[in-house]
């Protein structure tokens, strides 16, 4: 199996790590059938990457075969973000799913032990006949039969439909929010959006929330079961993705 280097993982505060754990276990009560999930946002810039990154690692360090599938076709940032690198030329999911390569030669193992990725190799500008392909399906269906848990990266709800087509292929969807910027009119838009895939809403992440503000009450008051992390990006702490 190919081999993917990721030079860039930060260390996060306890209370980071603390809350990213709490989702990890939340996630697991939804049943042991619940094994694909995608993590999804409203607009950029909400954290959903840094949510789906740190979640994979600490689900994989921990022992579960975890893949992660960057599922950002047009514009994902992953690989310069977190430094991925490979000794040799690297193909991804485009390339798979265009007929270029086989499933294995796009899976890699990472440095995370038991942490497997699907990087993006190369973007596209309109990924819409690649995602709606029998071979999405094949990839997503194999990763199910292989891993213990999938987590997919997509880009967010409010820019393209790309996520639209992603979810019908997943057990559960997780919205990641960020607190106090995103509106609550655009945030049930894509809970309603999320609905009519049918596929299950599993929960929701308040990303950079202060928990003393009061935004964050509003936000704690509206998604009474959703997942919350603290300080993250606050005026208490710095940015822990930088």
């Amino acid at each position: 199996m190919n081999k993917l280097q990721i030079g860039k993982m930060p260390q996060l505060p306890f209370e980071v790590s603390e809350a990213i754990n709490q989702l990890r276990i939340n996630l697991s009560f939804c049943g042991s059938d619940v094994k694909t999930i995608m993590i999804t946002s409203s607009t950029p810039n909400e954290g959903k990457s840094f949510v789906t990154m740190q979640l994979w690692r600490m689900i994989a360090e921990l022992g579960t075969p975890a893949v992660l599938i960057d599922c950002d076709f047009r514009k994902s940032e992953m690989r310069s973000k977190y430094g991925m690198s490979t000794s040799g030329q690297l193909i991804g999911g485009v390339h798979y799913l265009a007929g270029k390569a086989e499933l294995d030669d796009v899976i890699y193992e990472t440095n995370v032990p038991n942490g497997y990725i699907i990087p993006v190799a190369k973007t596209v500008t309109n990924p819409a006949i690649l995602l709606e392909s029998e071979r999405f399906a094949q990839m997503i269906e194999h990763c199910r039969q292989r891993f213990g848990v999938v987590l997919i990266d997509t880009p967010p709800l409010g820019s393209v439909a790309d996520a639209m087509n992603i979810a019908t292929h997943c057990d559960g969807t997780v919205l990641v929010v960020r607190g106090g910027e995103t509106p609550r009119k655009v945030v049930g838009d894509s809970v309603q959006q999320l609905k009519r895939t049918g596929v299950p809403l599993l929960g929701v992440v308040l990303d950079r929330a202060e928990m003393n503000s009061k935004s964050s009450l509003y936000y704690k008051r509206y998604y009474k079961s959703g997942y919350y992390y603290k300080g993250y990006g606050s005026e208490k702490s710095q940015p822990v993705q930088k």
